[in-house]
């Protein structure tokens, strides 16, 4: 009798991830890294913990969002906090989004619904 093969494991990631979602299926969950001091990424901090975050960033800051599930408005909200007054422009200094992605909403506008 033959015995099933374990599931392959995840790549090894470089940082410490966040986790969040982790299953027997998926032991390692949401691979983003740490967002500052926390131990979620940014994505999944609760709300307070990500304002607290982003409040810390400013143009020039160097930043490490590798693995982290962006959406359109988490983005925005990074990039807002990192924009520079003088150029109305994000900055930043070094930057890390290995593995990052981006999941875009779908926009469904009212004229589509109403055939």
């Amino acid at each position: 009798m033959t015995h099933p093969s374990p599931p392959p494991l995840p790549p090894a990631r470089n940082w410490p991830v966040c986790g969040h979602g982790a299953t027997v299926e998926d032991p390692v969950g949401c691979p983003g890294v740490h967002a500052g001091s926390h131990t979620a990424c940014l994505a999944h901090l609760n709300e307070t913990d990500r304002a607290a975050y982003l409040d810390t960033l400013s143009p020039g800051a160097d930043i490490d969002h590798r693995g982290t599930p962006f959406t359109q408005d988490l983005l925005h909200r990074l990039l807002t906090a990192l924009r520079d007054p003088a150029t109305h422009r994000p900055r930043t200094g070094a930057a890390l989004f290995d593995g990052a992605t981006l999941r875009r909403r779908s926009e469904v506008r009212r004229g589509d619904l109403l055939r």
